[in-house]
């Protein structure tokens, strides 16, 4: 989930290159929310910037519905106190998003188990 659709076009070429499958994309929070409840994908990449529900609310709603997916927060707001935020509401990763894209893949391997 991004609101940034050349953000979320580069993130499904590096996603689906990798070899995932990209179920769906969200330009908010209520509408992530609203995808991820309907289509209990494994992960989830989130900014934490969005219109409507941001990005520690949405993480939140999503782990909270209790369909196992699991939260990547990838964002340009980093830092430690970010960091802590994000994991404080139920996200199982975060990366920011200046880091090398091979770190992405990696990360959500490690979160998924696969392997690919």
């Amino acid at each position: 989930m991004d609101d940034a659709p050349a953000i979320r076009a580069a993130l499904r070429g590096l996603l689906e290159d990798a070899g995932f499958t990209v179920v769906g994309e969200a330009g908010d929070g209520d509408q992530g929310v609203a995808m991820a409840a309907r289509l209990a994908p494994d992960f989830v990449v989130m900014d934490l910037r969005m219109p409507g529900v941001g990005g520690l609310e949405a993480t939140g709603r999503i782990t909270a519905a209790g369909h196992g997916t699991r939260v990547l927060v990838f964002s340009a707001f980093d830092g430690p106190a970010r960091e802590r935020a994000a994991l404080a509401a139920g996200a199982s990763a975060f990366l920011a998003k200046g880091c090398r894209p091979e770190l992405v893949i990696e990360t959500l391997r490690a979160l998924t188990g696969w392997t690919g």
